[in-house]
């Protein structure tokens, strides 16, 4: 096996994390290092403790404070133990907060497949190949992300309809990420449909703008 292989292997992780009396699993399975932050956001989701509520402790190292940091920066492998400190919603907040959850794991669903079509028509862009010799493909990823901002316009409306006071904090500031993080994602599909709509083949044609610069900068 060479080092380029065992870069690009998927990351495997097992973990166990406590929170009071309650135990969690927490699996990862990635093409990279997971990060504080994917534990966070994972913990976020199975115990209904807000991100911004959490501390995530593994042997004195106070690791919510670096979420942008690798675990294994922190000797963090297979079978390891954590502590989460932090205060579960209750009530009709938790309730809000819940379906909030369910919505975004939607969204980033949808998400995923947008990216693939995304970096799909790129990739047919650098090929230069002409408009009228790859209709059918070209109509099929038209298609595809129509129906990628058609499910977004709809994850809009059903948060829309979920009625949250601004004195449920933290189920409002979760409703808040997830309808900015639904308007950039409708923003890029259309963006997405225009630039194939647009594409005749040659080099003065629209070209979508890079990961670095607007594709999925994730929130």
């Amino acid at each position: 096996m060479t080092n380029t292989d065992i870069h690009n292997r998927p990351r495997i992780l097992h973990l166990v994390v406590s929170h009071g009396a309650d135990q969690y699993d927490v699996h990862f399975h990635m093409e990279r290092p997971p990060l504080v932050r994917d534990l966070m956001e994972d913990l976020e989701n199975k115990t209904h403790v807000p991100i911004m509520n959490q501390q995530v402790f593994y042997r004195g190292e106070r690791l919510h404070e670096t979420p942008n940091r690798s675990l294994e920066q922190y000797g963090i492998f297979n079978g390891n133990h954590i502590n989460l400190v932090g205060e579960k919603l209750t009530g009709t907040e938790e309730e809000h907060f819940g379906r909030l959850l369910n919505l975004e794991r939607d969204v980033k669903v949808i998400d995923g497949l947008l990216e693939l079509i995304c970096n799909e028509f790129k990739r047919f862009q650098h090929r230069n190949e002409p408009r009228n010799q790859n209709e059918r493909y070209l109509h099929d990823l038209y298609v595809r992300s129509e129906r990628c901002r058609s499910d977004f316009q709809t994850f809009q409306s059903i948060a829309m309809n979920i009625n949250i006071t601004p004195s449920a904090h933290d189920a409002y500031r979760k409703k808040n990420e997830i309808n900015t993080l639904i308007r950039d994602r409708i923003d890029i599909s259309s963006n997405v449909i225009s630039a194939i709509t647009s594409y005749q083949g040659g080099s003065n044609d629209y070209k979508l703008p890079t990961n670095d610069h607007y594709l999925f900068h994730k929130h």
